[in-house]
């Protein structure tokens, strides 16, 4: 019994090995101007299977694939806009917190590094042009920032920034390729950071302790 059970143990690691090491590509062309509308194919596996899904004209059209056979896409379905959710008051003391007493420079740092690692490991090559622009003159300020990080290497990006609007017009793709296992340990290791660890560890605590209190209650 014992040896079947490692066998089983065995056979799990080694899956969740293939499922963690096949590298994941995927393509996406599209724009967005008042609508957004794009086609976009992700490969696991060199191909071994894809999924694609195109949205035109508020509908959305996809498809499974293995081994190049592709699953009959389902009749197309359009997305109704639904009703607006009442907002509610953030009770004190909830999960949610006061994100920006976290906010300080050490943060900033660990975001930056961390976006770079991303970059790099998603081997990125994007191709975009059109123009941009956010209520927030200081969000369409950072924005400039993070594209210009993004445009190195093979990428192609010529947006144009618009300090005065709200506006996306915005076209072209995004290609690129990444190892899920790289990604996961990119994201652990930035979870474990001391300024990102400050932000979610207090919440376990707390919430630890509340299940202590009922427990003796």
């Amino acid at each position: 019994m014992s040896e079947v059970l490692i066998y089983i143990l065995l056979t799990l690691g080694v899956l969740l090995g293939i499922i963690l090491l096949a590298p994941i590509h995927l393509d996406i062309l599209g724009e967005y101007a008042e609508s957004l509308s794009f086609q976009g194919r992700v490969r696991w596996a060199w191909g071994l299977f894809s999924f694609e899904v195109i949205r035109s004209e508020g509908r959305f059209h996809w498809s499974l694939g293995f081994l190049g056979l592709k699953k009959a896409k389902p009749k197309s379905i359009r997305k109704t806009p639904g009703r607006k959710k009442l907002r509610t008051e953030k009770k004190p003391g909830g999960s949610s917190g006061n994100i920006s007493s976290f906010i300080n420079l050490q943060l900033f740092t660990a975001l930056k590094v961390v976006f770079r690692k991303l970059v790099r490991a998603l081997h990125l090559e994007l191709n975009l042009t059109g123009t941009y622009g956010f209520e927030d003159p200081s969000l369409t300020g950072v924005t400039v920032g993070v594209i210009a990080a993004l445009n190195r290497g093979s990428s192609s990006i010529d947006l144009n920034p618009d300090f005065t609007r709200a506006l996306v017009d915005i076209r072209g793709s995004v290609r690129g390729w990444f190892i899920p296992f790289q990604i996961l340990t990119i994201c652990v290791v930035f979870s474990l950071k001391k300024p990102v660890r400050a932000i979610w560890w207090p919440k376990i605590k707390y919430r630890k302790k509340q299940k202590e209190a009922v427990q003796y209650a």
